[in-house]
């Protein structure tokens, strides 16, 4: 049951959802404009399969309503733009076309994002009265960069802003209330608004950082499609260095954030190329070991036939076994994995055959990239795995036993130990390059300098550390710097064979099993602090430490502060440390690898040449140089055509009133001298700690005040505008009929308009407190005369066919339950035998109460009568007592009559008023006509024999063989006109058998 009160809706889903966006302000007209175009036809003129006929245009105009947000009159003739700091004409230009659309701000790192934002929050900040301004960043730095550049740069009241990092926090309710400007991830904004803690529609400016991310199902995404649900009328601002890898990606971006417009430049761009750090960039190629080169062409021999049969069954490319790749390999694996049409034994067989060549690919990955340390690692892992699993039966795959027990592998091995076993054996060319550079840098550089390494892999990256610091140069520290993540374990053989061999059921097995178990267990553990101890004692203990069990947090945020303080001046870092990352000014850039995305690039580069020149050394080897150059290549490319217009917008809101244009007002910001202290801090955790005590009203040096405990606020649901919130009970989801409880409908009301309801009596209403009703029937004629009591008449126009009426309406009527059904007063009824053509005129003539009382002309279409008709019915009018009833029976009428006492039969529908339109149904009437139309469509036997009994009764009412003979009682729900049985019971008997045989004969069915 629908809430309009019928079985189903009539809306479809695109109603449903304009419905529910009834609270946005944005309207969307959208036209749509079908085009011809040329196609083949064959012979016979018809349109060859496959083809198109037309295409659509599609035109969309939007158009905003005026924001709901309170505006400050006052403020909205002009905006400020903060002159604490140098003005930069591209800062100047973006801010002005940000307070206005919605703009994704991409520009190189160090470029001043994030004054651009504090800007654009401060305007907003003063332009509206209540509205909420959020910043939103994936990492704890970058919330703290921007915390430290508003309220140190804007002079944004701190007791106006509030931090939201993590979502344990208690009472966000009461902060999202109180406060205005806010700091926190999108995982904590897309949560409270999911819970209802914020409310969409308070929220005026949305500030996302690292905008790139929004990709997918990632929280800013989320975030933007809530809101919008809600409110359009809000700015959003997106800052990033690299707004995607391809068009596509850009092209999400925009479509997710809602992006008007895009301002992007880059480090060769006029205007900001005088504002750029020198970045001096060098490309180093390094050649392969000859020990490399080696293992290669082994590990070739080895997987020859497996690439061979890949090869012969068309699931790889012939290539040289040197080149697989092993991202292609999983590329294809997944082809055949999701192919139903490939039978199953087929399908796994391919499966194995591309999963090996993919684990070789990452072999050949590791050695000429990383190194013969880092390959033999991954080398030996998976070869130990196979063959205990191949040994004990636990593995079938004869393909990889042919790889994997291959003899030549067994030379890879020793080579491969008998290298790593001397300490100064350095398994790549790039750690030599690594260890001159660095020499060569702090040998000519500042004490205060900075190095930072990029390496993909976390063995790698620890092998980079070990080979630093066994230089022996006591000035260069090295640490690692990894994520959260535990480093993977290798296969443990052990523990293996143990679980799957064969167990003994007896008791003193299984003990003897339990006891050699902890003994292992033990013995792991005295191995695992044997480990630690070893670790501790050398220098590179911590960074070693960091990757078997991940740094934490706390550990992460030690590492940077002993980097920044000098502690370590050398820090080599995993992906962790391409964003977000507060690590101070950085003069040497090293790239141990490189990616084919462009963005990673960009980031590792833009560590340096910030606040000074800086240099970028980029270390090539294998097919390294011509991924970067293509990389970098297809990014230049991706930027001109961003700006020739060829992606599509979203259209924004203005907010600001159309006839108001505010002008720039450039103005030194005073700051506070306790928001001047966020300037002085250099940890991203003390700024945090400051803003989240000036959020919670604390201050420095201040007594602790006995805080009352707000009342917990209750839980909100955010709905769009003219929704009926809370529990809706299922009575009011229905449009029920309201039963008179006194009055019963008038003789007018639509309620009557019905096949039960309607009469076929003819009664004329004369004056305006008198009823007199002429009760024609083919048996019986009889007059009664109706008092009803005094109100107003009502006139009602006829046409010149018909006699004017005037009907008097009655405020007070008997209902059909409070009728008490009495012995009936001494009527006179006169039965006079009526011909068959006088019997058929009087049909004919009659008409029911609800037409004389309709003052619709359309309505009924009676036949006018005739001058002769007129005179006969005034003739039989003034031959019964001037065709007013005797006291006995008007008393009678006027104690039993009702309005739902009639009954007709009207052959007459009318379908031009009150029909079916839109959720308003058909009346019962016309709906009992359409139904009967449709069972004579459908030939429906039961139909068709009840309405050849109907046309018998009749024929046998109108011959005179049949008479009614029922009597009203109470537990009728819709009767007659008291009639009065002046047939006796023999007569009855008769006409029963009469109508048997009428309804037993063939002619009428």
């Amino acid at each position: 049951m629908t809430p309009f009160g019928g079985e189903d809706s009539d809306l479809d889903d695109y109603e449903l959802d304009s419905l529910s966006r009834q609270g946005v302000n944005r309207v969307v007209n959208e036209t749509v404009t079908k085009r011809n175009i040329p196609v083949q036809r064959d012979l016979l003129g018809q349109i060859l399969p496959g083809q198109d006929s037309y295409y659509e245009e599609v035109k969309r105009d939007i158009i905003f309503r005026p924001t709901h947000h309170a505006l400050n009159e006052n403020n909205l003739s002009h905006y400020i733009y903060p002159t604490n700091y140098e003005v930069r004409d591209y800062q100047y230009d973006i801010v002005n076309k940000a307070l206005f659309q919605n703009v994704l701000c991409a520009i190189p790192t160090g470029m001043g994002k994030t004054f651009i934002a504090s800007t654009v929050m401060l305007n907003f900040f003063l332009w509206t009265v209540r509205g909420k301004i959020i910043f939103m960043a994936p990492t704890r730095p970058l919330v703290a960069q921007q915390i430290k550049a508003c309220l140190g740069m804007t002079g944004i009241p701190h007791d106006q802003t509030a931090i939201l990092l993590d979502k344990t926090r208690k009472n966000r309710e009461e902060i999202w209330d109180s406060k205005r400007v806010f700091f926190a991830t999108p995982q904590v904004v897309e949560n409270d608004l999911k819970r209802g803690a914020l409310n969409p529609k308070d929220i005026i400016c949305l500030v996302i950082d690292e905008a790139h991310r929004a990709t997918g199902s990632y929280a800013y995404t989320n975030v933007v499609k809530f809101i919008d649900r809600f409110s359009t009328s809000y700015r959003i601002l997106a800052l990033t260095a690299t707004p995607g890898t391809n068009l596509d990606s850009v092209q999400e971006v925009l479509k997710n954030l809602d992006i008007s417009k895009i301002e992007i430049r880059t480090e060769e761009s006029t205007d900001i190329v005088k504002y750029m750090k020198k970045r001096i960039q060098e490309k180093i190629h390094v050649e392969p070991l000859c020990e490399m080169l080696e293992i290669v062409e082994q590990l070739g021999i080895a997987v020859l036939p497996v690439l061979r049969q890949a090869v012969e069954l068309g699931i790889y490319d012939d290539c040289d076994p040197a080149q697989i790749n092993a991202f292609k390999a999983m590329q294809q694996s997944q082809k055949v994995v999701a192919n139903p049409n490939i039978p199953e034994g087929i399908k796994w067989r391919n499966f194995f055959i591309l999963q090996l060549l993919n684990h070789v690919g990452q072999m050949l990955k590791r050695i000429n990239i990383y190194g013969i340390r880092t390959f033999y690692n991954y080398f030996s892992d998976k070869s130990l795995e196979f063959t205990t699993k191949y040994g004990m039966g636990k593995s079938t795959n004869k393909v990889a036993a042919e790889f994997y027990y291959h003899p030549i592998l067994k030379n890879v091995s020793s080579q491969c130990e008998k290298m790593l076993d001397c300490p100064k054996f350095l398994g790549h060319g790039k750690l030599k390059h690594v260890k001159d550079e660095l020499v060569d840098f702090f040998a000519r550089g500042k004490s205060d300098s900075r190095v930072i390494i990029f390496t993909e892999l976390r063995e790698s990256a620890l092998e980079i550390v070990r080979c630093v610091d066994s230089m022996g140069y006591r000035h260069i520290i090295p640490h690692i710097f990894i994520g959260q993540a535990k480093g993977k374990e290798g296969f443990d053989e052990v523990s293996f064979t143990r679980n799957n061999k064969v167990k003994g059921r007896k008791k003193m097995d299984r003990l003897k099993r339990q006891e050699e178990e902890q003994q292992i267990e033990e013995q792991k553990k005295k191995e695992k602090r044997q480990e630690v101890l070893e670790r501790e004692s050398r220098r590179t203990g911590s960074s070693e430490e960091a990757q078997a069990n991940g740094m934490t947090q706390k550990q992460q945020k030690e590492v940077i502060q002993k980097f920044k303080d000098g502690e370590y001046n050398v820090l080599v870092c995993t992906s962790i440390g391409e964003e977000g990352l507060d690590i101070g000014e950085v003069d040497l850039i090293i790239c141990y690898d490189t990616t084919s995305s462009p963005i990673k690039n960009i980031q590792r580069m833009g560590r340096t040449g910030r606040k000074r020149d800086g240099r970028v050394l980029l270390l090539f080897s294998s097919n390294e140089s011509h991924k970067f150059d293509q990389a970098m290549k297809d990014y230049a490319s991706l930027q001109k055509v961003i700006t020739q217009d060829v992606l599509e917008y979203q259209k924004s809101d203005r907010i600001i009133p159309s006839d108001i244009n505010p002008q720039c007002r450039k103005q030194f910001i005073t700051v506070s001298e306790e928001d001047q202290e966020v300037n002085d801090m250099d940890d991203s955790e003390e700024v945090i700690r400051f803003a989240t005590n000036c959020m919670l009203g604390k201050k420095q040096n201040s007594r602790k005040r006995a805080r009352t405990v707000p009342s917990k606020k209750q839980k909100q649901f955010f709905m769009p505008d003219d929704v009926e919130a809370g529990i809706i009970t299922a009575d009011k989801l229905v449009r029920k009929a309201k039963k008179p409880k006194k009055d019963l409908p008038l003789l007018d009301n639509l309620e009557n308009d019905s096949l039960e309801l309607s009469s076929p009596i003819k009664s004329e209403l004369e004056g305006s407190e008198a009823v007199t009703a002429t009760v024609t029937d083919a048996r019986i004629k009889s007059t009664e005369t109706l008092k009803l009591p005094d109100s107003p008449p009502i006139k009602r126009e006829r046409s010149p066919g018909r006699n004017a009426q005037v009907v008097s309406r009655s405020a007070d009527r008997p209902t059909q339950s409070n009728l008490k059904l009495a012995s009936p007063p001494s009527v006179k009824v006169k039965a006079e035998p009526v011909s068959p053509e006088q019997a058929t005129s009087d049909l004919v003539d009659a008409v029911s109460l609800e037409q004389k009382i309709d003052s619709d002309e359309n309505r009924h279409s009676s036949p006018p009568l005739n001058r002769s008709d007129k005179n006969k019915i005034f003739d039989d009018f003034s031959n019964n007592n001037g065709g007013l009833l005797t006291r006995q029976e008007r008393e009678y009428f006027q104690r039993y009559y009702s309005v739902n006492d009639t009954v007709a039969i009207d052959t007459l529908p009318d379908f031009s008023q009150h029909t079916k339109t839109a959720r308003i149904p058909h009346s019962i009437r016309n709906q009992g006509f359409l139904n009967l139309f449709q069972d004579m469509k459908r030939n429906e036997k039961t139909r068709i024999i009840e309405m050849n009994r109907t046309r018998c009764i009749a024929r046998g009412l109108q011959n005179g063989v049949l008479s009614q003979t029922r009597k009203p009682s109470d537990s009728d729900q819709h009767t007659t006109l008291p009639k009065y049985d002046a047939i006796s019971s023999s007569r009855e008997s008769t006409q029963l058998e009469d109508l048997d045989q009428i309804l037993g004969s063939d002619s009428d069915f």
